[in-house]
């Protein structure tokens, strides 16, 4: 089975939609922060707290995306070869695994899902989440599993 590499760090925002991201939190905090203003020192009756306050969530939860997709990350990716499945993804605190496939000795494959569990010889459980990738490439990741287990020898279950 040829060695399957995936770099997950390629679908990242591009700069105009960062641009826009970063105006229209810019815009939804000012609209807030004028809102405020008029509230506290003009004493409008027009201008109502909530509405105040929920432009101002708006805008913080705009800025807290925009700054996800600003921020520069480390190189997700995931490798199925003949020696080891290696995966590195997350948003924030990115994990890194490694397991070989000496190491294992059963994986469960449940059906309509995007998981794969590994049973490791050592009687220790891990759980392959692939629900943060793409569609096509988590079956295409599934399946270059289930073909190098079964190439390898190892027990697999689906249920």
């Amino acid at each position: 089975m040829e060695d399957l590499n995936f770099n997950l760090s390629q679908e990242e925002f591009s700069k105009g939609r960062k641009i826009l991201l970063w105006i229209l939190a810019t815009f939804f905090t000012g609209i807030g922060l004028w809102d405020l203003y008029l509230k506290i020192f003009k004493h409008d009756s027009y201008a109502k707290i909530t509405l105040t306050v929920i432009l101002l969530v708006l805008g913080a939860f705009v800025y807290f995306i925009a700054a996800l997709a600003t921020m520069k990350r480390k190189q997700h990716h995931f490798i199925v070869d003949n020696n080891h499945i290696d995966y590195r993804y997350g948003l924030l605190f990115t994990t890194h695994h490694n397991y070989k496939w000496d190491d294992i000795e059963i994986v469960y494959m449940p059906p309509h899902t995007k998981k794969t569990i590994l049973e490791l010889k050592n009687g220790h459980k891990t759980h392959i989440n692939l629900t943060w990738i793409e569609r096509n490439k988590s079956r295409i990741i599934r399946k270059h599993i289930y073909y190098s287990a079964k190439a390898r020898g190892i027990k697999i279950i689906k249920k």
